[in-house]
């Protein structure tokens, strides 16, 4: 008998929506490099960055949602509003993580089928 195994969930600070782990994407709070004292915000494509993370379900409605209501700061602690350029490039990232993740499901293998005179007309020329 195969015994189920736990899977965890996660909650989007926009939608409030319960999901598993694998199905959302996480935003990370980490210091800056220039100036310790302050933060920088990032899309965490792998889900498994150090720092304060916040989950956002992978829908673009999600992330215009939670920049309309702040949440983002909110979820993070940030002591100041995030600015345009950073929204913008926040928003770009989640875009590309989400056409990645549509584009190649999971860790499965790609596989191209091409014909074998195909090939070796490549090969050959």
């Amino acid at each position: 008998m195969a015994v189920a195994k736990h899977v965890p969930t996660r909650t989007c600070i926009a939608t409030r929506v319960k999901k598993p782990k694998g199905e959302m994407v996480r935003l990370v709070r980490l210091p800056d490099p220039q100036d310790p004292k302050k933060y920088i915000v990032i899309v965490d494509a792998s889900g498994k960055a150090r720092g304060r993370g916040a989950n956002l379900d992978s829908k673009v409605d999600a992330f215009d949602l939670a920049v309309q209501k702040k949440a983002i700061e909110n979820a993070l602690k940030l002591e100041r509003k995030l600015e345009l350029d950073e929204v913008t490039k926040l928003r770009n990232d989640f875009l590309q993580l989400i056409e990645e993740r549509e584009f190649r499901q999971g860790k499965k293998p790609v596989f191209l089928k091409v014909s074998k005179e195909e090939l070796d007309r490549k090969l050959n020329s």
